[in-house]
């Protein structure tokens, strides 16, 4: 298994849809999954560390998974067939008994920044769905994760203007993505399991 992060969420413009960008940890490649508008704010949110006036999908499971004693222990993108990724949470019950539950990715991927657990992907999915160290865009997908860093910061301190700001240098930085510029894109927007 390869251990990633969740570096940002960009727009990819030829299909209107969004993207996740799962960086390893331990390297310099990086999975962009395409996923839907709902889930892309969901995982935004979470990376702000902002939070809604009332509980979200994830929070709810969540909350159901820590009253029943069950520790997530981590999410994993284990499968790309036809196009489609899959995943798996990885879950600790009270009797110590581990289960895994099919999940998309999106969610698996809003359960684990939610909970903190361990977000992983299969090495053969990995090997075979990664963009790799690709100087354009890394520098691009680099900047976007940094401003989005940014961005949450101004929000905390309340400085709305220069958010704004950010905000809008974010957008234009994702525009410049496309399906050409980050090979192994070429998922429609269905593309998550």
């Amino acid at each position: 298994m390869v251990l990633v992060e969740v570096i940002g969420i960009s727009v990819c413009p030829p299909y209107q849809g969004y993207v996740v960008i799962l960086k390893e940890k331990e390297g310099e490649r990086w999975l962009p999954i395409f996923i839907g508008a709902a889930e892309a704010q969901s995982i935004s949110f979470l990376l702000q560390g902002l939070e809604y006036a009332r509980p979200m999908t994830y929070d709810l499971f969540a909350a159901i998974l820590k009253e029943g004693e069950i520790d997530i222990r981590s999410t994993t993108i284990c499968d790309l067939r036809d196009n489609t990724f899959f995943a798996e949470v990885e879950l600790k019950i009270a009797n110590g008994e581990i289960r895994r539950i099919d999940a998309r990715p999106s969610d698996a991927i809003a359960l684990a920044l939610k909970s903190k657990a361990p977000i992983q992907v299969a090495k053969k999915v990995m090997d075979g769905a990664a963009v790799s160290n690709e100087p354009v865009n890394r520098s691009i997908v680099e900047q976007i994760a940094y401003l989005h860093q940014k961005l949450k910061e101004c929000v905390e301190m309340e400085a709305y203007e220069e958010a704004a700001k950010i905000r809008d240098h974010i957008r234009s930085l994702e525009t410049r993505l496309t399906d050409t510029d980050l090979p192994g894109m070429g998922l429609s927007p269905e593309g998550e399991a």
